[in-house]
């Protein structure tokens, strides 16, 4: 049995298979999938009554922590500081926090996994929320939508994945190393990343200040998310 001369297929003579800009992790399908069911409930089925019980119960009203606990609604007290993230202020204000949310947290989940991923937005939903009620001295206002995790996550990103932008090895950010929080400020892409967010901020909170832009809240979470990060990273794999 003889072999002939021509060149025989083998897998690595393949092309590469091309790969999806973006592979929303589940964990991530699963928060957008539940702050749109509560969304639609709320504009859909639930009663002024019912819709106002609802936001009392599960949104951040900063004057409840200045009373006493045993005076409080305890329900509101305890879900308020993560409940607001997932209520909304519209459809607008929820499509936006989902987009940020899949551009900023998809690489960040395939790097800590759902688990870590779940603890930092929980932990990061209160640090937002407190950050904002100790900067307007815990006035009346009512804090909803996801926007203070959505900073954390691009917070967090900035210790691993800015300095990769605009380079092939974005892909790999999930396995880049993680840089030290003075480390990460020698990056260009990270500073440049963190102008464009503050005066974004800024500029959005100052042209229409009847959105009721809760900056605070935005700061603090973007802080948490980057001075924190290392909590929720995992060892790197080899």
């Amino acid at each position: 049995m003889t072999l002939s001369n021509e060149k025989i297929d083998r897998p690595d003579d393949l092309p590469p298979a091309r790969e999806p800009i973006f592979n929303i992790p589940g964990i991530l399908l699963l928060y957008a999938a539940v702050m749109a069911i509560i969304q639609a409930v709320r504009s859909y089925v639930l009663t002024p009554e019912q819709d106002q019980w609802l936001v009392y119960s599960a949104a951040f009203f900063p004057p409840r922590y200045l009373h006493p606990l045993d005076s409080q609604d305890m329900l509101g007290y305890f879900l308020g500081p993560v409940g607001y993230s997932f209520l909304h202020g519209g459809w607008a204000h929820l499509g936006s926090n989902a987009l940020f949310l899949v551009i900023f947290a998809t690489p960040l989940v395939a790097r800590i996994g759902a688990i870590r991923f779940t603890v930092l937005w929980i932990t990061s939903a209160a640090a937002a929320a407190f950050f904002q009620g100790a900067l307007t001295g815990f006035e009346i206002s009512v804090l909803v939508g996801a926007s203070g995790v959505v900073s954390a996550m691009a917070g967090a990103s900035c210790r691993f994945v800015m300095p990769l932008l605009g380079s092939d090895r974005v892909r790999a950010a999930q396995y880049a190393p993680r840089l030290g929080m003075i480390e990460a400020l020698g990056k260009r892409s990270v500073i440049s990343f963190i102008v464009f967010w503050m005066i974004f901020n800024v500029v959005v909170a100052g042209v229409d200040s009847s959105q009721n832009i809760a900056w605070q809240a935005h700061l603090g979470g973007f802080l948490f998310g980057y001075l924190t990060f290392g909590l929720f990273d995992p060892p790197l794999r080899h």
